[in-house]
């Protein structure tokens, strides 16, 4: 059965670790946030790694499939191998990296933030960000934050919440 994984791959090559992985697992994603750097003369525009040395894919992983994306020149290791099997790595929850892929395509500021915060989950039911599953917080300067987490990394991502971002409380075992 297809699911989602995270992999190590090694640093600033994220980008070609995902082209790399594209014909051998059924989907990748690299989630990204645009920065833009002001230069004397210019403005520069790049995109950035969202988890800087990691990227998702999505497949059916066994032992052969494994060897298989540790051959991959860019991949360093899965993440998350299960206790006492070290050819098999924990999926991560569909709605974790639909989430994720959600605030992305909003085209929101985003902020990488490398912990978990705690509280009750909810979902986004309105809004450009319809679907999103997270975590709201409260920032310093009274805004309302959706964070959203990849559990198995221990990281996550931050952006603000509109007022036309309706949110509503689900079970966190759904």
């Amino acid at each position: 059965m297809s699911a989602w994984h995270a992999l190590a791959v090694h640093a600033r090559s994220e980008s070609s670790a995902a082209a790399e992985l594209q014909a051998r697992v059924d989907e990748v994603f690299l989630p990204v946030r645009v920065e833009r750097r002001a230069w004397s003369d210019r403005i520069k525009v790049a995109e950035r790694p969202l988890f800087p040395g990691y990227l998702f894919v999505r497949m059916a992983l066994d032992a052969r499939a494994r060897v298989e994306l540790l051959r991959c020149k860019h991949v360093v290791e899965l993440v998350g191998r299960l206790p006492g099997d070290a050819r098999i790595a924990r999926a991560i929850p569909d709605h974790e990296v639909e989430a994720l892929r959600i605030v992305v395509g909003a085209e929101r500021a985003l902020d990488p933030i490398e912990r978990l915060v705690p509280g009750r989950h909810v979902l986004v039911g309105a809004g450009p960000l319809r679907g999103a599953r997270g975590v709201v917080e409260q920032g310093p300067d009274g805004q309302r934050r959706l964070v959203v987490q990849i559990a198995l990394l221990g990281r996550g991502v931050r952006t603000v919440l509109r007022a036309d971002d309706v949110v509503e409380h689900v079970n966190q075992a759904a």
